[in-house]
Parts: C-alpha cells; structure tokens; sequence
C-alpha cells in the first residue's frame, strides 16, 4: 500500500510546526536563547518531544528556522516598500521606514533577530549575518542605479552604514522603558532622513 500525503495532513502538519515557532518566538524573546529549553518549548506549544524533533534537530535549529522565517517576512516588507514608490530615492526611505516599523512593530522578532542572534555563534550569527548583507546588498545597488554624480562614495560601505544605523536605531528603541519610547514613525522618519543625508540628499 502506497501512502499518499493530503492537503490536510499538510495543513495539520504545518499547524503544529507553527505553534513550535510560535512558541519559541515569546520563550526566546523574553528569557533569550542561552534560559530556553526545548522542554519549555514543547510544554509552551502543547505538543510532545517527539513531535518536536520531527521538525527540528535541535533548539539551535528551531532558533535558525525562526531568523530565516524572519529575514522573508522582512524581505516581503521591503519589496512591498519597495513597489509603493517610483523614484529610487522614494524607495530607499520608504524601505527603512517599513523595515524600521515592522521590527518594532514585532519585538519579540526583533527582540531575536537584533539582540539574541548578535550575543551567539555558529549557524545562528551567520544566519544574522546573510540577513543583514541581503539588506545591504539591496542598498548598494540602489545606490548605483542614482544618476551619475549623485553619489561618490564607496557603495559598499555606504550600504553597510545604512543597514547598521536601522538596526542600531531599532536596538535603542527596545532598550527604551515603554513610556519612553519615541512615536516608531517620527523614529523611522529620523533614520531615513539620517541615512539620506548621508548620501548627500
């Protein structure tokens, strides 16, 4: 006998693997990854330790999976950003605005992409990393698309610079007691009349 996956054992399937994310993004965010177990993670989910280990290999795999189902969700933020405006200058304010909006819109992801992930190794700080230079590729060749003459610096370092004060500013944000935080649109607003101005614009 041959069997056969349905769309509904997928469904089931991807619930509990969500509800093990789900878990794992609050149990991280508020204890960091070194205070977690999977144990916590499994009795967060409500699901069981073999079920756990059908999905993952172990938690700083769990932890890999979340920073990657962050950095496409981030990505999908910025191509949006990116197709609401015309002209490249637009595009690139628009982009640190909706990347700056979305993370603190969404602290525990921002909480583990930003502060956890930089404080680890292995998989997980280099799964950061090719997040953060996906970013900074994306602004390095908007900045080579500006007509000639707009902007004569290096493009790579500009970029890296551009990329480093998002997060830089999303980092001082969280750090921030809640009454003290700034509206997050004047903030992202700053950040990306800051990073214009350091293009010469």
């Amino acid at each position: 006998m041959v069997y056969r996956t349905t769309s509904r054992m997928e469904q089931r399937k991807a619930a509990r693997r969500r509800r093990f994310l789900d878990a794992a993004t609050q149990l991280f965010a508020e204890r960091g990854y070194q205070q977690t177990t999977v144990p916590m993670v499994v009795a967060e989910s409500g699901s069981s330790t073999g079920a756990f280990y059908f999905y993952f290999a172990n938690k700083e795999d769990l932890f890999v999976q979340l920073l990657l189902e962050i950095g496409e969700r981030l990505a999908e933020q910025l191509n949006q950003a990116v197709e609401s405006e015309v002209e490249t200058l637009a595009q690139m304010r628009a982009t640190v605005e909706r990347l700056f909006l979305f993370l603190v819109s969404n602290p525990a992801e921002a909480r583990i992409l930003v502060l956890e992930a930089t404080s680890l190794s292995g998989r997980i700080v280099t799964t950061q990393v090719e997040i953060l230079e996906s970013h900074a590729r994306s602004v390095e060749q908007a900045l080579k698309t500006l007509p000639e003459g707009t902007y004569r610096a290096n493009p790579t370092v500009a970029a890296h610079c551009w990329v480093g004060a998002v997060y830089q500013a999303v980092r001082y944000w969280l750090g921030l007691p809640d009454d003290k935080r700034p509206a997050p649109a004047v903030v992202a607003s700053e950040v990306a009349s800051f990073n214009l101005r350091g293009i010469g614009q």
